[in-house]
């Protein structure tokens, strides 16, 4: 409890001015039902604005477009929460935009030139000083290097980072504060806060991009058809990012794209052929894949751009990804009950429950034409409703499915990404049963087995040791033993009590109940211990009871 105390106390103002922002666009029951309505009193002064819509999920995006990039980013990664978050508040969360007011050159140029470590005109023919974009985090200009590469200057915003990692301690301080009620703690509300801090400073480090963007260009280096900007590294650093201009055209304008000789249709499926590579072969795919970030090309080439945010599948995962889109394909139930077991872990409590949901899902979905993104939400809603919770990694590939599947049916309204992914679900499938994929399991567990065969002798020796001395230590971790402990130990006292007041009654009882004065040929004594004996019986009756 003392460190989020004082963590408010060392952020008091910027702890005003996020509330004070809440009231002000008439979000402050966010906070309510959180559980934090009792820092309302920090902005007592603050009125909720005019003409504010009568959403409360529409008046909190308006509130963290307003309180900056460490709060848009937080609104981002929520709406890919489906499924803790209801459909209207992902679809507005899902509006937010990164879009800020643009930064003058002057106020760039020193941290610009301070990056470079020379001139502009040192590096740069050509430098266009108005931005092409401006978003919360960065700006983004044309040039044109020295020997003629046209290019695009990403630029970090100054001070960028010492403010979100700033907000970013704060809200973790939040979070502990939430977690703190039973209700709310379900949500994981600082496992929420982690991710959104290992997203965004990564996203900080522009370097991390660059490395992202080559190692895509590495998986795509035998598609001509795929186009990853190159990076500059002689330029580029944290804070400053050179690489290639890609000439294009905006995807979701199908007719302008006919006119200009392009094929729309193509272009979508080698855009779909190629995310499913990335997802199912690759293991690393782009996170963001909005119509701002896919290009169509000549030749109809499509290219990615802004690779900022990836999403990370190891092998397992990919497995998993493959078994599920092979019951969405298959109508499989058991296949789809299964990869539900293992996503939702401990949390699976009635398995029976779990399994009628599923057979209700495949019900919805089998016999009619699989739309990926129309799947994925109601999959999404279904684990919602029986409150399990996804890994963060699945909820980032959820979120670029969806995403990808809407720019991509644009381009070709008969796009199907489900059926598109199934050649790669075949092929993955055969590879897991492949001599390959044998030969390899079998090496591994020679491996082991090894390991284990050159310990036993010496274990063995160890154990026999031990028994022959009576050494050996048994532990057994079983939670709530102690309590069990306990109890045993009380009820033993109890008996053992019980045993001996019976022995002594047994042994001075006629002595004692024919002493003292007499009454219907029974003495006072004896009547005492009737009563007793009666009130004993009805207290152990109810104590029955009552367990």
């Amino acid at each position: 409890m003392l460190e989020p105390t004082w963590t408010a106390l060392k952020h008091h103002r910027r702890i005003h001015q996020i509330v004070a922002t809440l009231v002000r666009f008439g979000a402050q029951d966010v906070l309510v039902r959180l559980g934090l309505g009792r820092l309302l009193n920090d902005a007592a002064a603050a009125e909720p604005g005019d003409g504010l819509p009568a959403s409360t999920a529409q008046r909190l995006r308006m509130a963290l477009e307003a309180l900056g990039p460490t709060f848009i980013k937080c609104g981002q990664i929520l709406a890919s929460r489906s499924d803790i978050l209801p459909p209207e508040w992902v679809s507005e969360l899902q509006a937010l935009h990164s879009n800020a007011a643009t930064l003058p050159w002057a106020e760039l140029q020193a941290q610009v030139l301070d990056d470079l470590g020379c001139e502009l005109d040192r590096v740069f023919a050509e430098f266009d000083t108005q931005p092409l974009a401006a978003a919360s985090m960065a700006q983004v200009y044309r040039a044109r290097l020295l020997n003629g590469d046209q290019v695009v200057v990403k630029v970090q915003r100054p001070g960028l980072r010492a403010t979100m990692t700033a907000d970013l301690q704060l809200l973790e301080s939040v979070a502990q504060l939430i977690e703190q009620n039973e209700a709310l703690a379900v949500y994981q509300p600082r496992q929420l806060v982690r991710q959104l801090a290992r997203a965004m400073l990564e996203e900080l480090d522009f370097t991390q991009e660059g490395q992202h963007g080559e190692s895509l260009a590495h998986n795509f280096a035998g598609d001509p058809n795929i186009v990853i900007p190159r990076i500059y590294w002689a330029y580029s650093s944290q804070r400053l990012l050179v690489q290639q201009f890609l000439p294009s055209f905006t995807p979701l304008e199908r007719e302008a794209l006919i006119a200009q000789g392009l094929d729309p249709g193509l272009l979508a499926q080698r855009g779909a052929r190629a995310f499913i590579k990335m997802l199912l072969e690759d293991g690393l795919f782009h996170g963001d894949p909005h119509p701002g970030n896919l290009r169509a090309m000549s030749d109809n080439r499509v290219g990615f751009i802004d690779l900022g945010m990836v999403g990370r599948l190891d092998e397992r995962r990919r497995f998993e990804v493959m078994t599920f889109m092979r019951a969405l394909t298959e109508g499989s139930t058991e296949a789809l009950i299964g990869v539900l077991i293992d996503w939702s872990g401990e949390r699976v409590q009635d398995l029976t429950h779990i399994e009628r949901a599923a057979r209700e899902y495949m019900a919805r979905h089998t016999g009619r034409a699989l739309k990926m993104s129309a799947l994925i939400t109601d999959f999404l809603d279904l684990m919602r409703e029986h409150r399990l919770m996804l890994p963060p990694d699945l909820l980032v590939l959820f979120k670029a499915l969806i995403t990808a599947d809407g720019v991509l049916t644009r381009l070709d309204p008969e796009l199907d990404l489900v059926a598109a992914a199934k050649p790669a679900v075949e092929k993955m499938l055969r590879e897991q049963v492949s001599w390959k994929v044998a030969k390899r399991f079998g090496i591994e567990g020679l491996e082991l087995g090894r390991g284990v065969l050159g310990d036993l002798p010496k274990l063995t020796r160890l154990l026999v040791h031990r028994l022959k001395h009576g050494v050996l230590d048994l532990k057994v971790d079983m939670p709530g033993i102690e309590k069990l402990e306990r109890s045993l130990r009380l009820a033993s006292t109890r008996l053992s009590l019980a045993l001996l007041i019976s022995a002594l009654l047994i042994a001075f009882g006629p002595q004692i109940a024919a002493a003292g004065p007499v009454w219907h040929g029974l003495s006072a004594i004896g009547w005492l211990a009737g009563l007793a004996t009666l009130g004993g019986l009805l207290a152990f009756l109810w104590s029955l009871f009552k367990g």
